[in-house]
């Protein structure tokens, strides 16, 4: 007659995670397949460290993971357009400002040599007749140019005034930026409360990806760890590859339990909560 061996062991990555997709906020300009994409290359990352499937998509899954478009997306967007508007507006500066100054000098250089040109006729007594119509031309000549030198001064300096209010704004928008962050230095978040994820920027599709892993790894019972190039780093990076930590973290994670381990646990709180009353 043969023994049947039951097994009293279980792991928390015994099966899959299935997760589903229930918000894109159409302002981050992805597409739902790429997102999924993305989730699934974030999520093969733990898979192939253990070992086995530990995600799959079902559109009825219990984790919700979304796209939430939210104060610090906004700034980043706000951040990259004033950047984009400084920059060809530094491109449009640059050239008229190096114009300005070429023709200031040759300005500075003809208005010297007719002061010269004058001085010297007026120190010989006066110019004959056609010699004072054209230096008076050219008095006139260098009257306009200055004119023209002065409303081009003028235009310049509005937009620089203008090219440095947008450096103050863009200025006070990192700023603004700075502080929305403090709190969540991640890009995203897992609520184990509603057991979902959120994501609130997506900078580049590598860093989304990180962003996925590092919050798939909160889900599957992942700490924060302390090696700078961890995905489970407490900070935003775009590392995709499981450093010795992560793997340690998803190990931990992973290990199996006695299924009499709750119980005991319980019996445990609960025997500590007994002998405390019986103290007090």
């Amino acid at each position: 007659m043969a023994i049947i061996l039951l097994n009293y062991n279980f792991s928390f990555c015994d099966q899959p995670i299935h997760y589903r997709v229930d918000n894109i906020n159409p302002k981050f300009n992805l597409s739902r397949q790429d997102f999924l994409t993305d989730i699934d290359q974030a999520a093969k990352i733990w898979s192939k460290a253990e070992g086995k499937n530990l995600f799959t998509y079902d559109p009825k899954g219990s984790l919700s993971i979304n796209m939430v478009y939210d104060e610090r997306q906004s700034l980043t967007t706000q951040i990259n357009q004033l950047e984009g508007t400084l920059q060809t507006g530094q491109q449009v500066l640059a050239p008229k400002i190096e114009q300005y100054q070429q023709l200031s000098l040759q300005f500075k250089q003809k208005l010297e040599s007719f002061n010269k040109q004058v001085a010297d006729w007026n120190s010989k007594g006066g110019a004959p007749a056609d010699v004072y119509d054209k230096l008076v031309k050219e008095q006139q000549d260098l009257q306009n140019q200055a004119s023209a030198l002065n409303e081009m001064a003028r235009t310049l300096n509005q937009s620089t005034k203008d090219y440095n209010s947008q450096i103050g704004k863009l200025n006070q928008t990192v700023e603004t930026f700075n502080e929305a962050i403090v709190l969540r230095p991640e890009e995203g978040l897992f609520k184990s409360d509603t057991n979902s994820i959120e994501i609130y920027f997506n900078v580049s599709q590598k860093e989304l990806v990180h962003t996925l892993a590092h919050e798939l790894g909160h889900a599957l019972g992942m700490g924060h760890v302390g090696d700078t190039k961890s995905i489970m780093y407490s900070k935003t990076t775009q590392q995709l590859t499981p450093s010795s930590e992560d793997l340690a973290a998803l190990g931990q994670a992973c290990k199996s339990h006695s299924i009499f381990e709750p119980a005991l646990n319980y019996l445990s709180r609960l025997r500590s909560s007994l002998q405390l009353s019986f103290l007090h």
